[in-house]
């Protein structure tokens, strides 16, 4: 069930994110650029004053043009590549790493005998999430700053755990211009908590550890979930469904796309278990170009 200050609860986070500034800091990688592309290592100030890093990448010819930026973040494992193909298309890419994940997880680690999912659960304050998703909106606040990115052209694309902070970021913030949820995690919460494959399984066990902290735990879980928060994008949204996808199984993504009520569109792949796929990718790029252009 949404919570009723749902809105009320993610207004005041994001008011409390914005009370900290970027404080960008940037330091060219050329071990990380190409012909194409210059990449410089990033650090940002984010939620709480927490530091998070990543990767910047602007196409090397831009000719003084402004150009389209995709937001790209992990997913649960943590590690990412630079999305090479964005950049090689011309996009500016930032590859960014929310506090406890790749890169960033020098600056901030989860308590100990916990993981992402279970950190302070039961306390939608300090739950990870809450401050992993306004690290995503930290992202957008970095590319809608940079004089080479042209503001009314921001996507995000990421899979798995990415794909969930995709629909949340869109969700949350309408500066974002398109999304491509790709086999999104986080996703339906009544309905993923027993699945028994990781990393949901996480949350199944904790259930089963504490019985007399599951409604406690169920009712703030509803502030993460994007079934509560998807009917809040308005921007063109494309997800994609392995129908043998035993991580982020077709019952948990379908509920939440149903609640999207801008342009969407669906792709559901028979035989597609939790991996990247080559016609959905051909898919998301011809996404992103007739929404953001090139």
């Amino acid at each position: 069930m949404k919570p009723a200050d749902l809105d009320a609860f993610w207004q005041a986070t994001l008011d409390e994110l914005w009370k900290t500034g970027p404080n960008p800091q940037l330091t060219e990688l050329t071990e990380q650029t190409h012909r194409e592309f210059v990449t410089s290592a990033v650090i940002l100030d984010s939620f709480g004053g927490q530091r998070i890093r990543g990767w910047y990448s602007v196409p090397a010819h831009r000719s003084g043009r402004r150009v389209p930026a995709i937001l790209a973040v992990p997913g649960y494992g943590g590690a990412k590549a630079i999305p090479v193909n964005l950049a090689m298309a011309g996009y500016a890419v930032l590859t960014l790493f929310p506090r406890g994940q790749g890169e960033s997880l020098q600056d901030w680690q989860v308590d100990p005998g916990t993981t992402k999912l279970t950190h302070r659960l039961g306390d939608k304050l300090q739950y990870y999430y809450r401050a992993a998703f306004m690290d995503c909106v930290r992202g957008l606040d970095f590319l809608s700053s940079r004089d080479e990115v042209d503001p009314a052209r921001i996507g995000m694309w990421s899979r798995s755990q990415g794909g969930g902070f995709a629909l949340v970021t869109a969700s949350l913030d309408p500066r974002l211009n398109t999304a491509v949820a790709e086999e999104p995690f986080l996703c339906n919460y009544p309905e993923s908590v027993g699945i028994t494959t990781s990393p949901y399984c996480e949350l199944t066990d904790y259930m089963a550890a504490h019985p007399d902290r599951r409604q406690q735990a169920m009712d703030m879980l509803a502030y993460f979930d994007p079934i509560n928060l998807v009917d809040r994008i308005t921007c063109p949204t494309l997800v994609n469904i392995g129908m043998d996808d035993p991580v982020c199984p077709y019952r948990t993504i379908v509920p939440v796309f149903e609640r999207i009520t801008c342009l969407k569109s669906l792709s559901v792949y028979p035989g597609l278990a939790h991996s990247p796929c080559a016609d959905f990718n051909q898919q998301a790029m011809d996404w992103l170009r007739r929404h953001l252009g090139g």
